[in-house]
């Protein structure tokens, strides 16, 4: 390169990198980046104003705000996303571009000081809005939060700050603090340690959470209870632990009850939480404390640290838990300590697992394993012992949680042995990649995607469990696309692949083969840069499984992708993919035809607008349509974007609006083609038809219908009412109003009844329902007169209807003076009740019929005259035998006159009703047990015998002389002599109690009959103890096999693994889930098997099936590191296996570079004959044929050196034998330089 083009390159260099200087951001007039959390946050006015920022895909994608409020205000923010075209708030000051659908989609959040969200927006409109509504912000700093979603752009930001004043819980005064008690944990309000009751106000509009801060002091537990008369279901009341994230307890309807029974808060503070969903209004809430002091789990010991393990993440105990693992023991409850949870930091290049096992198991525990920011890794739920593991990698270099959780209400004071185990990661293939050839992962996100040069194949290794994604950039050249291909050799695999745009959206995948391919098809990425996704999931549809795979990437000229070069309907381009941007068509009557591109992944729609003229209709044909390759669908659509027409399963596909009632003349039509499956070239041809082929003014189909020539112009459908429908399809061929099915006479607009079918229409006929009277006199007595049913009423039957008969019934009585005016048998009604006096029995109405008047010697015709009745029993006195009434007849009765009285016992003359003793024993009758005995007037047992004759007054089994020796009442049925041994000894007297044979005196249990000893004072007797020494042992356990005393406390059997199972018994000594039969190391619970003998457990043991190769080589050498008949192969014996070695043979050149990778001394083979040039070196021919522009410069040389030669012997001095060896070695090395260049 000369000296001037070099200096043009450094100045084109200079110009470009000033053009391309990345443009400063002024995100609100801050002159830079408004920040990407709250610490770096640009500082906003307290002011009503708008601003505007900037975001971008890859490099800006939050923009963060502070606001500091003033006392007594709120703020309301409103976000407007690039391309909104929308009418709310300000509009943005940009367009949006690299969307996937516009506008443009930013979100919007706002948080309080502490972080907490106080309201956010997600809508995909571009329009967000949010306000601290409900939540005290007024004297603290705010937060907005612009965050980036999809698009790039400038947004316009608008805040408004209001005055809380006089809005509903501007004035609040919760706890007596004077304010609100703050909506998240960071703003809580602090209370006292007393126990107390407090008040406070909440809405589920304007403040929907109060947070309150409480110390609970050590052994202690905290209890709350809320009182809120206008709360309903789902008005929630928490209680959290220290950490304010994971809650103890919670109510969510009436009684609102918290309490922290199972989890231990003594000695820190936890939240209460009051949170509104649906109510508004005042609410007491009401805590105090109590001791845990002798409650179940009060004093723990949880792997050895005094206490107890902690109940919730924040309160996780550390472990300190060495590599080579550990094995801790806790105690769990489900009503007092439900959870323990452990934290446990896991070294980088190491993993973690854990097994927990109990005694009892039919208590369900369940083992839970977290990440370090709480989401779950794995968990273990219905097995003895659970396991849970770290999954590879994830975890190395992080704090992992456990949980033990006592899940069923029966498990009960719970002992566990939690075993957490490590193990390193350095020698799998997880932590020994390179894949593409980069010495490393090729990175898990897009962020941290590797790069690759361009077209090639690249190898790489994925897990679905320690390495789920290797995710490449690649950038495609201008004017090309890019294909992909994934292959893997293990058939157990199932490895994905996906291919993304610059944008990070979707262009295609392919999970279903082996192996997998993509690509860019009609999405154009010439000039940027893709990703393409290699993964290896699992799920409820399999595992991906690990190993190695090739990934081919190829680069492909645009000119040949057919959804790149589209020209569909010769538009120039593709058609469009929505109603709102379809291609209008400029089809022209009878015919018109044109073609087009789909592609079911790629472009799946083309829509069409058709001109249809007025009084036209329109036919279109798609080709193809449903084949055996493709399955293209085709739709009409009106204007309105209604559907008139489809075609799904034909081949060709055809719409039309003939046959659908659909008028689409002097309108534009669309047209949707849609590639459900394939892709390719279709045709489509459409008829422009006129409706009216006649010009007679009736559409051919019309005609057709109305049976008239739709090619005669002079043939015309008939229509009698004109109305422009024909009288064959005219429902109302009159035009009166009545269709004709209901029109007698359909051909007639004057008549359309004949009530009596006498041929006359009703408007006509005198007499419509032929009945004998006249319409006129039907209406005037208010009849039908169409209505042959219904008639006048003329109750005299003298010809005049009763509506105007002066005297309806002819009994000579006017109307206006008959009380029966339609009865001729009544005319007078003396006692107004309805029921003339001739037949009518009490004409009165003083309700005594008239014939019991006279008799009782009362006036039946006078109401005021009335039958003497003293006991108002109906019966009047002169005919009554009870005169009073009182059930006892006049000639038995003692006051026949008095209805109180009818017996005097005692002859007093006092009835026994007045009389207060009636038998007259001197005990009045309400408390005389026998009122009318004068012997006996107590019962004490109620047994009707009176206690003057009773032996056993309380009835209760015991005589009274009895109760007298064994000083009980003997007038109380509940207060009987003890008898432990119901032989009617009373205890007081019985030296027996309980009539074992023991006297009371020697008697450890003198109430029991099967008890008598208690060897170890444990207040079981022997005869019912299990173990009688207190040892912890069975007794039967000690006198079967065990062989220890069962009655000496210090004689227990051997028991290696503590499991309660004495080891002569036990069979798996050392509780690791082997038999000792089948475990090498029955003493060890760390081992089980020896596969090579060696007397080292395989656990241990680097070489398992000692063959020489480590197990983690073998792994990745794809040999079984059990079986020590089977070695990976080693060609040049170097101990690295010819799968992962570079150079298999060790000559130096690695195996894609070397032309016999298995033959040491030799590696390129220039000429291409199938042996290596070292042994077979290349002859003169093979120079000459592999270096032609060498051959000919060399003959040039070879004639110069010919005429050099005879100029030497015309007079050149001569050379020394010295200078013409020197030459020919220069020669030589100049020759092989360029045959190895060549």
């Amino acid at each position: 390169m000369g000296t001037t083009a070099r200096a043009r390159l450094i100045a084109a260099i200079v110009v470009i990198g000033a053009l391309a200087a990345p443009v400063l951001a002024n995100d609100a007039g801050s002159g830079g980046d408004a920040g990407d959390t709250m610490s770096t946050a640009v500082s906003l006015n307290a002011t009503d104003a708008t601003y505007f920022g900037n975001l971008t895909t890859t490099t800006d994608v939050n923009d963060y705000y502070s606001v500091s409020m003033p006392n007594s205000t709120a703020i309301y923010v409103e976000l407007v996303s690039p391309g909104y075209s929308g009418s709310n708030g300000p509009g943005a000051s940009s367009a949006c571009t690299g969307a996937s659908s516009p506008p443009c989609d930013f979100d919007l959040y706002l948080y309080d000081s502490s972080g907490s969200t106080i309201d956010s927006s997600l809508a995909v409109s571009g329009y967000d809005d949010v306000t601290s509504n409900g939540t005290s912000v007024g004297g603290t700093t705010v937060y907005i939060n612009v965050d980036w979603w999809d698009g790039d752009g400038q947004y316009a930001l608008t805040i408004r700050i209001f005055s809380t004043g006089g809005q509903p819980g501007s004035n609040q005064n919760d706890a007596n603090s004077g304010t609100d008690a703050g909506g998240s944990a960071g703003s809580s309000l602090q209370l006292n340690s007393t126990n107390q009751t407090i008040s406070g106000w909440i809405s589920d509009t304007w403040d929907s959470e109060d947070w309150y801060n409480i110390s609970v002091p050590t052994g202690h537990g905290i209890y709350a209870t809320m009182d809120f008369p206008n709360g309903t279901t789902f008005d929630y009341l928490y209680l959290y632990d220290s950490g304010g994230t994971q809650y103890i307890d919670y109510a969510y309807q009436s009684p609102w009850e918290v309490t922290s029974n199972g989890t231990g808060v003594g000695g820190s503070h936890v939240y209460l939480n009051v949170d509104s969903y649906y109510s508004e209004g005042d609410y007491n809430l009401t805590f105090s404390f109590f001791s845990t002091a002798g409650q179940p789990g009060s004093i723990q010991d949880d792997a050895g640290s005094g206490t107890d393990a902690g109940d919730t993440l924040d309160m996780a105990l550390n472990l300190s838990v060495p590599t080579s693992g550990a094995n801790y023991s806790g105690w769990v409850d489900y009503t007092w300590d439900a959870n323990d949870y452990y934290a446990v930091d896991v070294p980088a290049n190491w993993t973690t697992w854990a097994s927990l096992d109990w005694n009892n198991s039919a208590d369900l525990l369940d083992l839970f394993l977290y990440s370090s920011s709480g989401s779950a890794i794995d968990s273990s739920l219905f097995d003895n012992p659970e396991e849970v593991t770290g999954n590879g990698s994830a975890v190395s270099g992080t704090t992992v949680y456990y949980r033990v959780q006592a899940w069923t209400s029966n498990a009960a004071s719970i002992n566990y042995t939690l075993t957490i185990n490590f193990a390193n990661l350095s020698d799998t293939p997880a932590f020994n990649q390179n894949d593409a050839n980069s010495g490393g992962d090729a990175g898990n996100d897009f962020a941290t995607a590797l790069n690759l040069s361009g077209n090639g194949t690249y190898h790489g290794w994925i897990s679905d469990s320690a390495d789920v994604n290797d995710i490449y950039a690649v950038q495609v050249p201008p004017m090309y696309a890019i294909e992909a291909e994934l292959f893997w050799n293990n058939s157990a695999n199932d490895f994905d692949l996906g291919l993304y745009d610059e944008g990070q959206n979707m262009i295609d995948s392919s999970v279903a083969g082996n192996p997998e391919s993509v690509q860019s098809g009609t999405t154009n990425v010439s000039n940027t840069t893709v990703y393409v996704l290699v993964q290896s999931s699992s799920g409820w549809w399999g595992n991906g499984g690990e190993g190695n795979y090739s990934l081919n990437i190829s680069f492909v000229n645009q000119s040949s992708v057919p959804g790149l070069n589209q020209n569909d309907a010769n538009s120039g381009g593709d058609a469009g993919d929505s109603f709102a941007d379809a291609t209008p068509i400029n089809a022209t009557p009878p015919y018109s035809f044109w073609d087009g591109y789909a592609d079911d992944s790629d472009d799946s729609y083309d829509y069409y607008a058709i001109y249809v003229p007025a009084d036209h209709g329109i036919t279109v044909e798609l080709s193809p349509g449903y084949t055996g390759s493709v399955w293209f669908n085709l739709a009409l659509y009106d204007s309105s974007n209604s559907q008139v027409d489809y075609d799904y399963y034909n081949n060709p596909q055809e719409v039309s609006t003939n046959g659908t009632g659909a008028y689409l003349g002097g309108t534009v039509a669309n047209l949707e083609v849609w590639a459900y499956t394939g892709d390719g070239t279709y045709n489509l041809s459409v008829w422009l038809f006129s409706l009216d082929t006649d010009g007679d003014g009736f559409y051919d189909e019309d005609e057709i219908s109305c049976g008239s020539d739709p090619n005669d112009n002079s043939s015309i459908p008939s229509d009698t009412d004109a109305d422009g429908v024909c009288d064959y399809l005219d429902e109302d061929i009159d035009g009166d109003g009545v269709d004709n099915a209901n029109d007698s006479f359909p051909e007639d607009a004057n008549e359309t009844t004949d009530s009596d079918n006498d041929g006359t229409g009703d408007n006509a006929d005198l007499d419509d329902d032929d009945d004998g009277w006249s319409d006129s006199d039907e209406i005037a007595c208010d009849t039908d007169p169409t209505d042959s049913a219904s008639v006048p009423s003329d109750i005299d039957g003298d010809g005049s209807c009763d509506q105007i008969d002066d005297d309806m019934d002819g009994d000579g009585y006017p109307n206006a003076e008959d009380a029966f005016e339609d009865d001729p048998n009544e005319w007078n009604d003396t006692d107004g009740d309805g029921i003339g006096d001739n037949a009518d029995g009490d004409d009165d109405g003083d309700g005594h019929y008239d014939g019991v008047e006279e008799d009782c010697l009362s006036d039946p015709m006078d109401a005021d005259s009335v039958p003497t009745d003293t006991d108002e029993d109906g019966v009047c006195d002169e005919m009554d035998d009870d005169v009073d009434g009182d059930g006892t007849p006049n000639d038995v009765d003692s006051s026949p006159l008095d209805p109180t009285e009818d017996t005097d016992t005692d002859g007093d003359n006092i009835g026994d009703n007045a009389d207060p003793d009636d038998d007259n024993d001197g005990y009045a009758d309400e408390v005389d047990a026998f009122p009318l005995d004068v012997s006996e007037w107590e019962d004490s047992d109620e047994d009707g015998t009176g206690d003057n004759l009773d032996p056993d007054d309380d009835n209760d089994g015991w005589t009274d002389a009895e109760e007298a020796d064994c000083m009980t009442n003997p007038y109380s049925e509940f207060l009987t002599p003890a008898d432990s041994d119901q032989d009617h000894l009373c205890d007081l007297v019985d030296p027996d109690d309980d009539n074992d044979g023991y006297a009371d005196e020697v008697d450890a249990f003198q109430y029991n009959p099967n008890e008598w000893n208690d060897t170890d004072q444990d207040s079981i007797g022997d005869n019912a103890d299990t173990d009688d020494d207190g040892d912890g042992w069975a007794d039967l356990d000690e006198m079967s096999i065990c062989g220890t005393d069962p009655m000496e406390a210090n004689s227990v059997p051997d028991d290696f693994d503590r499991d309660w199972i004495c080891d002569q018994l036990d069979d798996d000594d050392d509780n690791d889930g082997v038999p000792d039969v089948d475990d090498r190391f029955p003493y060890d619970p760390s081992e089980t098997k020896d596969t090579d003998g060696d007397g080292i457990g395989d656990g241990d043991d680097t070489d398992d099936d000692g063959d020489g190769w480590a197990d983690v080589t073998e792994l990745a050498c794809d040999t079984p590191p059990l079986d020590g008949s089977e070695y990976p192969p080693d060609f040049d014996d170097d101990g690295s296996c010819d799968p992962v070695d570079p150079d298999d043979d060790n000559d130096g050149w690695t195996d894609d570079m070397d032309a016999f990778p298995y033959d040491a001394t030799e590696w390129v083979d220039r000429n291409g004959d199938g042996r290596g040039d070292n042994a077979h070196p290349l002859t003169a021919m093979d120079h000459m044929r592999l270096n032609p522009e060498t051959t000919v410069v060399g003959f040039a040389l070879i004639g110069a050196l010919v005429s050099a030669s005879i100029a030497f012997a015309v007079g050149s001095r001569r050379q020394s034998p010295e200078e013409y060896e020197d030459d020919d070695e220069d020669d030589y090395a100049q020759s092989y330089h360029g045959q190895w260049e060549g």
